[in-house]
């Protein structure tokens, strides 16, 4: 049987305002219509956001100083954008997500674990993100015409903000990259000038109280660990946008540069604004985003209803494009606008369990450290793999879109057994290490409380991935035995592996 062609450009073509009609499918050269500026004004909006300016409240909030806080953001956002740097080079070679790029790595049935991941982590985020930009605007109007601030108000505001992500998420990624050149100058524009607003009561001397997890380097830890799920939460969302980029007309050092320029910057602006913003509070509460609001200069409370409308849906319309497009992944035979309005369904619902029925600030914390300790892991083996491999094969990765078995990606029974098993060893390590005031794991005082989830379950992963991957898979010897020498895939195959 012939092996299937790639998709004509003419069904993958990316227009501003049109709904885009190419899901997880290889893009072929002429319809790579973006640039290393497209990606990087991308991953700058998305985190211009409440979601990152409430973690940088948080630290405040488990009791760490102004300069404790920046010290433990810089390090966990700065570990969090190398680990996800080497996977920028992955997209524009397949031409696909990077979900369905891991197969590469994982297996064609082993990158299921990647569209597990990706959609777990996709659906929390984009319900964190209604959650706090449906608080501001409640809490906003509040203040500026009386509105109640009831449940029922709550619910219909985050139906608002759900409605309009999923609106831009279903038209793709040419509207997506447009909205997020907008966002950009919007919101951190009016970040910056929040920052005038509540200078007059910063006091840079003051914490948030006694320490959450009872020592200064234990919640240190937990603070550098919540900045670092940030960078690598996008781990399984950087093929969306890379793989409209043409390897031929940028190389992996453009590409590389623009991904960390964005991100870390992206990251780092709204939590230093949260930061500094929840040491302004005198009384503060258990929600900072009322706080805010409330000490809010009356000028600022109409920029703050801009960031929630702008900010919350330039982060939560990745999310739910990108569930959109992992949920195809899986399910090849729905279109990418059916599985876009199935996630996010799902995540309105889980932001009504999470805000409705659990404590939001603990349930947020403990959410975002686990969903990190066992997407980390795998990150890891991505990046491992991207440094080791250049060529990939883009039929071979579409083969269970396609119905087919075999192929160079195929290692044995559609997974590759040694980067599964670093996963799982790298994942089961992250978790039993995890140390929040919410979820403490059977290891968490392994090293007198310090979290070690993050970079104990990436070293792991990376050195038993490297380990194991130094032979070939009993598939690939099978095949050279049979043969009675090896071909070129067999070599390819157990490289990349």
């Amino acid at each position: 049987m012939a092996r299937p062609s790639p998709t004509p450009a003419e069904f993958t073509a990316d227009r501003i305002g049109a709904v885009e009609a190419a899901g997880v499918e290889y893009l072929p050269e002429d319809a790579r219509d973006s640039g290393p500026r497209n990606l990087a004004a991308v991953f700058l909006g998305a985190n211009l956001t409440w979601t990152n300016v409430v973690f940088g409240a948080f630290a405040i909030l488990f009791g760490l100083s102004f300069w404790q806080t920046v010290t433990s953001m810089v390090v966990g956002i700065a570990v969090g954008t190398l680990a996800v740097l080497p996977t920028a080079g992955i997209g524009p070679r397949t031409g696909t997500n990077m979900t369905v790029s891991s197969g590469a790595f994982f297996g064609i049935r082993g990158r299921f674990i990647g569209s597990a991941l990706a959609l777990a982590i996709a659906l929390g985020f984009a319900a964190v993100t209604v959650w706090t930009s449906g608080d501001a605007i409640v809490a906003a109007a509040h203040r500026l015409l009386g509105t109640p601030v009831g449940d029922v108000v709550h619910a219909v505001a985050y139906a608002a903000v759900a409605a309009l992500m999923v609106t831009v998420a279903l038209y793709g990624h040419a509207t997506i990259v447009a909205i997020q050149k907008v966002v950009v100058p919007v919101v951190g524009g009016l970040m910056i000038v929040g920052v005038f607003a509540f200078a007059g009561t910063f006091d840079p001397g003051a914490t948030g109280g006694e320490y959450a997890l009872g020592g200064f380097w234990q919640t240190w830890a937990l603070s550098a660990v919540l900045f670092a799920a940030a960078p690598i939460s996008y781990g399984p969302t950087i093929g969306d946008y890379t793989r409209r980029i043409s390897p031929k007309r940028f190389g992996d050092k453009q590409i590389c540069a623009a991904l960390a320029a964005g991100m870390f910057t992206g990251v780092l602006l709204p939590s230093l604004f949260g930061a500094f913003t929840a040491l302004t509070f005198v009384n503060p509460t258990d929600s900072y985003i009322d706080d805010l609001v409330a000490a809010s200069p009356a000028w600022y409370v109409l920029p703050i209803v801009a960031i929630s409308l702008f900010g919350g849906m330039s982060q939560g319309v990745l999310c739910v494009y990108a569930s959109g497009l992992d949920l195809e992944g899986l399910a090849p035979r729905l279109k990418r606008t059916q599985t876009t309005i199935i996630t996010a369904a799902v995540a309105i619902a889980l932001l009504y369990v999470g805000v409705f029925v659990f404590d939001a600030v603990e349930s947020v914390t403990a959410m975002t450290v686990a969903l990190n300790a066992v997407i980390t892991p795998w990150v890891a083996i991505l990046a491992i793999g991207a440094l080791r491999t250049k060529a990939y094969d883009p039929v071979d990765l579409q083969a269970f879109a396609q119905g087919r078995r075999g192929g160079r990606y195929w290692f044995t029974g559609g997974w590759n057994v040694a980067a599964v098993v670093a996963w799982l060893a790298g994942a089961t390590f992250g978790m039993l290490t995890v140390n929040t005031t919410l979820y403490v794991g059977a290891l968490a005082d392994i090293a007198a409380g310090v979290d070690l989830s993050t970079i104990g379950s990436a070293v792991l992963a990376g050195a038993i991935y490297l380990a194991l991957s130094r032979f070939p898979s009993s598939a690939s010897r099978h095949r050279i035995a049979r043969s009675g020498r090896p071909n070129s895939c067999d070599f390819a195959s157990a490289r990349a592996g």
